[in-house]
């Protein structure tokens, strides 16, 4: 009787676990680790307040919407992924990215804001989705660290910007970086000095916490010693705006269906976080799982991503993806399995059941403050120094991605990285490195760096092209060539290609090789190949090319086509 019941027992958890991959997870928990996961959990949960309604504030949308996308995000994640110790939660450059497509359309008007920033996650929690479906998780390697160290840089200038007007305490309407320091400067005669004050005081600490103490969470600290000095001297009998009664409960089913009819103006800012969340996400969970000793499993974490963005999207929440900062603690703190993300959930349930009304005399120049200091954090102008002096034109890329946030705006900056990045791999491709290969006495043929030596042997030009042969790049191979022939201070017999590096090859580049053998023959010039790897050999003997120049042109190594070069010339001498 036993039997059968285990039988089914069996098949249950099966499909269970086909439906909620990250319950797999949970089969061989060990009960010595549930005590470190709830201890890393309610950590979590501490240092994750402050933060993501100071992220709300960002958008210009009530502080619990916050705490609802940090709440979902620790539910709907944990159930699909395959990371042990990332926790998912809002981000600062996911924010900005959504707060760029939204403020536009939302005109001031917070709860207009609330619905369009869960749209944005609705329809970046179905981009991701899609593209896990379509198989297209490299996608996210269209943002090459030059644009995302660029993207990050713009938008914490930007950032830091956004929160002159509440540091200051004067309205400002612009949006854009420079526009708003304009507006800014006239009114610095407005400034209300008890808000600059508190807020400058409670930056200068938090920097000095970073500096002195960094395994102090920072946000937490200033956010409890706010929250207990405004308890006593109610921050706005001195003039100093603070956040506000948050209502009391857990998020509740709303769909956005007014806020997606502006589909079209939102796509481009989804198409935006999709990219980043999923980018940022991967790189946190791998990173994790090769210090704990395991693997992730990309495809799942794309599912896992967009099912809690889209969670988010519809309980009025934003998007979300892997915060470094929460699952740096979260392994700190020793959590071993997402049951810490669970923890972390259920401590901030109760937290909005029962504890928002605490929070309600919280000075917002505290959140500001927060914000800015972790702008601080963001601007890599030293990384992109060590980008330039490494490779400049990278580092060109950066600086462009950088201009075009500031100026065009997030998505757009992003688009401008994106194309800078794109052309400069195809001028790489376009005019890659090229050598005349030369004997180094023990090692056989290499490139020594000497680009003015014409020959490899009198006779014979060994010589690699480093890229496969593409529309792109094949008139500059065939000019190269044709360089090296006329620069030979010896009659040419052979061009032995080294081929090692050709890893591919397209139709207009065969169609140009082709015609290049047939004009080094008329020349006198046999057209040899050596280290061609079988893809492309396969190639060209379909093409022909293998049949005109011939099978017994083809050689295992640069050493063995010289040698039969030279055994030739041996023949042939009187």
């Amino acid at each position: 009787m036993l039997k059968p019941r285990v039988a089914i027992r069996t098949g249950l958890l099966g499909r269970l676990e086909r439906a909620l991959p990250g319950v797999a997870m949970l089969r061989g928990y060990r009960r010595e680790w549930l005590r470190a996961d709830l201890q890393a959990g309610i950590a979590v949960c501490v240092v994750m307040i402050p933060s993501v309604i100071a992220y709300a504030n960002l958008l210009g949308i009530p502080p619990q919407h916050g705490l609802y996308a940090a709440l979902l995000a620790l539910l709907v994640y944990p159930l699909f992924c395959s990371s042990r110790q990332v926790i998912v939660g809002p981000d600062i450059a996911i924010t900005l990215l959504i707060a760029a497509a939204v403020a536009p359309l939302a005109a001031g008007d917070p709860a207009r804001a609330a619905a369009l920033a869960a749209a944005v996650a609705l329809l970046s929690g179905l981009l991701l989705l899609l593209g896990a479906r379509a198989k297209m998780d490299a996608a996210a390697d269209l943002l090459s660290k030059p644009v995302l160290v660029g993207y990050m840089s713009g938008a914490a200038l930007t950032l830091m910007a956004s929160q002159f007007g509440v540091l200051f305490a004067v309205p400002l309407k612009q949006r854009d970086f420079f526009p708003r320091l304009i507006e800014l400067l006239p009114r610095l005669p407005q400034t209300h000095l008890p808000t600059l004050v508190l807020g400058l005081g409670l930056l200068a600490l938090l920097m000095l916490l970073r500096r002195f103490a960094p395994r102090v969470p920072g946000a937490l600290t200033v956010f409890v010693l706010v929250l207990a000095a405004s308890l006593v001297l109610k921050p706005e009998d001195y003039g100093i705006a603070v956040i506000g009664a948050l209502p009391v409960g857990l998020p509740r089913f709303s769909f956005p269906s007014d806020a997606l009819r502006h589909i079209q103006a939102l796509l481009p800012a989804a198409l935006g976080v999709a990219l980043l969340t999923y980018t940022e996400g991967i790189l946190l969970a791998r990173a994790f799982a090769a210090k704990n000793g395991y693997e992730v499993d990309a495809k799942r974490e794309l599912v896992a991503l967009g099912l809690a963005d889209m969670a988010t999207g519809l309980f009025q929440g934003f998007s979300v993806t892997g915060s470094q900062a929460r699952t740096t603690i979260n392994d700190s703190s020793g959590g071993k399995t997402q049951v810490a993300s669970l923890a972390a959930a259920a401590a901030l349930a109760l937290f909005l059941l029962f504890f928002t009304p605490l929070i309600a005399r919280v000075p917002q120049v505290a959140l500001s403050a927060i914000l800015l200091q972790a702008g601080f954090g963001l601007v890599q102008f030293d990384v992109m120094k060590r980008i330039h002096q490494l490779y400049p034109r990278a580092g060109l890329t950066a600086g462009l991605t950088v201009l075009g946030v500031l100026v065009a705006g997030v998505v757009p900056g992003i688009l401008i990285g994106i194309m800078a990045s794109l052309i400069d791999m195809i001028n790489r491709v376009s005019r890659p490195p090229d050598a005349v290969l030369q004997l180094v006495p023990g090692h056989g043929y290499h490139d020594v760096g000497e680009v003015w030596l014409a020959q490899t042997v009198p006779g014979l030009i060994a010589y690699r092209f480093y890229a496969p042969l593409v529309f792109s790049n094949i008139g500059h191979f065939v000019a190269r060539v044709r360089e090296l022939v006329a620069a030979s201070p010896n009659p040419v017999q052979w061009f032995l290609l080294d081929a090692q590096a050709i890893t591919d090859i397209d139709v207009t580049a065969l169609d140009a090789l082709q015609q290049l053998e047939t004009e080094l023959r008329r020349q006198g010039i046999a057209l040899k190949m050596a280290r061609a790897n079988r893809p492309l050999r396969e190639i060209l003997a379909r093409t022909g090319i293998t049949t005109e120049i011939g099978q017994e042109s083809f050689f295992p190594s640069v050493h063995d086509g010289v040698a039969a070069f030279q055994e030739q010339a041996r023949r042939k001498a009187p």
